[in-house]
């Protein structure tokens, strides 16, 4: 301020631009004191008579350019207003003062998945020779509407940061290349915008001269970043000299207290709540009663126990300029403050700037900010000082900057450290590789043998179901459909209409993951799911009906009321791979949730219910059971036999299966955390799991010992001798009866088999005796062929009385 004041007095021009509008303030009135007879203009949004950042920025210009007023200036103004001045303009008669350092990098990442062309439509990527490419816009009216937002538009505010970056000259703003293109290209599972902005050097370069005042400069962004941009930085040796001292030392008074041993989060602290409230109340108790600043983040800020302190007094993130706290001499300074992955990546990558450098430059320059605001700055040495950082890392580096302090632990217990990524899963890469390939030959083979079973005329009508997580591929063929279908999605249990997601498996499971961390205020809200296809060119009734369905992936159970823990359900199938979760009425009494097996291959109806009822019986055989049937009545009304009035093995825990969702049209709700606060959800995977191989378990299905047939006089050429059959009536015979044969003569089948291929006949208007005589024929190459034949005879007696009472009544 003294050497600004200097050089107005000798005739020159001098800009003072302040971190924020607070330090504008300060300046103007410490430099009235220092030159009282000096006039200091100051500039910036608090300002009564002007109405927004866009009329102070043209006010500042025109002072600038203005020379009626003498040889000698003197203004102030903040950094958002420096950044927003004309490139334009001469200021070679003007030297700059930029206090404290320029927040140079400004990395924003937005979910624009579904909506990007509203914003991406007015820009383009340049490529360069990196995996980054630089944004610019391609339409400036429409980039500045956004920036301007006059009708306060939710979505333009949302991107209008971003936006005023790219239409700023003093800014190059970057992108991941690819990741750019996948976004625009509606690729991949997850489209985000990222948008890098960099303030380039040129901002000040029509500038007379600059000076940038900041107290360990070389280890700011801003230092490196401009030298990277080929800015040679001088120290001004005689402004130096005239400071009232360059070090801080004699701080034997000063005590830095340190919660954490690694590096702090906030992804740390949200894992760890419980370990956060124990750092909270061990800071406040070393405090005491002593008057404090504080500072959180501001996610929190108001909300924590800190700022329920009545010795507290919280500053702001920003707290550059801030100086009303001069009187305090304690602070409790915990802020999370880490750059993004893509970000540090980007820092690293392009203008060599390590994560060792980032965390210095970004949290610890803030966190000695924050403690500049209290009476540090005053010299006063002999007062006790108490100060309270997060990490181990910010306490050393403090220490290292103030001599004479102590490093002190807070002694609390560690969290656990998180492994990064997922944990290995096999003992070697080889492994690994192994079992991939093996899973993979395998559910090809068995998808191959699919595919030849089904239609594929249905594609083109599926409609599919699409959303801001996005899906992995793009179906064009029946294989790509066969191997990706997972399940058919609704709304609402009442709505007969889904859409199918197609995804690869792990993309799934994963989707699956994201949606247990969704909440709803009522159960009925929650989405579901079925492992069932349905044919989208049913024209019968109920289009989510039982014989609507084509195939089915994956396999479902719902457990209720549940003794059967997911752990100990994963490890009766240690072979399986499989994925457990809670469901919105689980609670702590009442233990629900859902299983998700994943299979080589889609499933028929009869083949889905038979692998069911395969994993029941194995569950039951490790020692769990059904439903427990309540006492039997005295006399024994409400019960249908005396064997269903007691439960057998009654000191066996239950494994709560509903029993009324075995079959692959049951709907299940999707994931979501649970009112009770019990939510979880468990991916089963690893070494020797695999997904539920069908053939394998199908061939292992003991068959059922039925009673031998009656004898029945069969007719094998009775098709052949019967005249007068359409071509249409004769491959829809042979059609049904090879559905039969492949569906209807699996265990437990027959019934819904033989009912099926008794409609399917019937829409044929075949003659009665050639109808009855494919069903017997049918029948007897069931499971239970007595049990079918008795179902014959009904079916065709009902017909035979239909069709006579129609004609007699026709011929009335």
């Amino acid at each position: 301020m003294e050497e600004a004041g200097r050089r107005y007095l000798n005739g020159l021009k001098s800009l003072i631009v302040g971190p924020s509008t607070d330090a504008c303030d300060e300046y103007q009135s410490r430099f009235n004191a220092l030159f009282p007879a000096v006039p200091l203009e100051v500039y910036h949004s608090k300002r009564e008579r002007v109405e927004s950042k866009g009329s102070i920025r043209v006010e500042v210009e025109r002072t600038l350019l203005d020379a009626t007023l003498g040889s000698g200036r003197v203004v102030a103004i903040c950094h958002a207003t420096l950044c927003n001045l004309s490139p334009d303009l001469d200021l070679s008669e003007w030297h700059c003062y930029i206090d404290e350092t320029l927040d140079v990098f400004h990395p924003t990442e937005l979910n624009l998945h579904d909506s990007h062309q509203l914003f991406t439509n007015n820009l383009k990527s340049i490529a360069d020779d990196s995996s980054y490419a630089r944004l610019v816009s391609i339409n400036d009216t429409a980039m500045t509407a956004i920036v301007e937002n006059r009708n306060k538009d939710a979505y333009r505010e949302l991107v209008r940061s971003a936006a005023e970056k790219i239409i700023n000259p003093h800014f190059d703003c970057f992108t991941l290349g690819s990741d750019y293109d996948k976004l625009i290209q509606r690729k991949g599972r997850l489209g985000k915008l990222y948008c890098i902005s960099v303030l380039h050097p040129r901002l000040v370069s029509s500038f007379g001269g600059v000076t940038v005042l900041s107290a360990r400069f070389q280890e700011s962004l801003h230092f490196h970043l401009w030298e990277q941009e080929g800015v040679k930085w001088e120290e001004d040796t005689a402004l130096t000299a005239r400071l009232r001292f360059n070090k801080h030392d004699g701080y034997g008074q000063t005590k830095i207290y340190w919660g954490l041993e690694r590096n702090y989060s906030k992804v740390t602290r949200n894992k760890n709540t419980e370990w956060y409230g124990g750092f909270i109340s061990a800071a406040k108790k070393m405090m005491g009663e002593r008057e404090h600043i504080s500072l959180e983040n501001n996610d929190i800020k108001h909300t924590s126990l800190l700022s329920k302190s009545n010795n507290s007094c919280m500053i702001s993130g920003r707290s550059h300029g801030l100086n009303k706290h001069r009187h305090i001499d304690h602070a409790i300074i915990i802020p999370a403050m880490n750059y993004s992955p893509v970000a540090g990546r980007f820092l690293s990558a392009r203008y060599k700037f390590s994560r060792d450098k980032q965390v210095i430059s970004f949290a610890c320059h803030n966190i000695y900010q924050a403690i500049s605001r209290t009476s540090m700055r005053d010299g006063d040495m002999g007062r006790e000082r108490i100060w309270v950082v997060p990490s181990r890392s910010h306490a050393e580096w403090l220490c290292g900057i103030f001599e004479g302090s102590s490093c002190i632990s807070l002694a609390l217990n560690q969290p656990l450290a998180g492994n990064r990524g997922r944990p290995s899963l096999f003992n070697n890469d080889n492994d690994r590789k192994n079992q991939s390939r093996i899973v993979k030959k395998n559910k090809v083979r068995q998808i191959n043998e699919f595919i030849d079973r089904i239609g594929v005329d249905m594609i083109e009508n599926v409609a599919f179901f699409h959303d801001s997580d996005g899906d992995d591929n793009t179906l064009n063929n029946i294989d790509h459909f066969v191997a990706h279908y997972r399940s058919t999605w609704f709304e609402a249990l009442k709505r007969s209409s889904g859409k199918v997601i197609a995804k690869k498996e792990n993309s799934y499971i994963s989707w699956l993951k994201r949606q247990s961390n969704k909440s709803y205020s009522r159960k009925d809200d929650v989405p579901l799911v079925s492992p069932a296809f349905y044919n989208p060119l049913w024209v019968g009734t109920g289009k989510r009906g039982k014989l609507n369905v084509v195939f089915a992936s994956g396999i479902m159970l719902d457990f209720d009321n549940s003794e059967l823990e997911p752990t100990q359900l994963a490890d009766i199938f240690s072979d399986l791979q499989m994925v457990t979760y809670s469901t919105y009425s689980n609670s702590p009494t009442d233990l629900r949730y859902r299983l998700y097996i994943p299979t080589t291959r889609p499933m028929f109806i009869p083949e889905y219910t038979a692998i069911i009822q395969a994993l029941i019986q194995t569950i039951e055989d490790a020692g769990y059971q059904g439903k427990i049937k309540g006492t039997a009545k005295p006399n024994g009304s409400g019960s249908a036999s005396e064997s269903d009035r007691f439960s057998i093995g009654g000191n066996r825990k239950r494994h709560g299966i509903d029993m009324s969702k075995t079959g692959p049209y049951s709907l299940f709700h999707l994931p979501c955390r649970s009112p009770s606060g019990h939510s979880f959800f468990h991916h089963h995977s690893g070494p020797g799991r695999t997904p539920l191989d069908v053939n394998q378990w199908l061939l292992s299905l003991l068959p059922i010992e039925e009673p031998e047939p009656q004898n029945v006089a069969v007719n094998n050429s009775y098709i052949e001798d019967f005249q007068g059959l359409t071509e249409h009536q004769s491959s829809g015979i042979e059609e049904a009866m090879n559905e039969w044969l492949m569906t209807g003569t699996l265990p437990g089948e027959g019934h819904d088999g033989i009912f099926a291929l008794y409609e399917r006949l019937r829409g044929l208007n075949l003659p009665l005796e050639l109808m009855w005589e494919q069903l017997r024929t049918a029948a007897r190459t069931a499971r239970s062929p007595i049990e079918r034949l008795k179902q014959v005879d009904r079916l065709m007696d009902n017909l035979k009385t239909y069709r006579s009472r129609y004609f007699t009544d026709n011929a009335a």
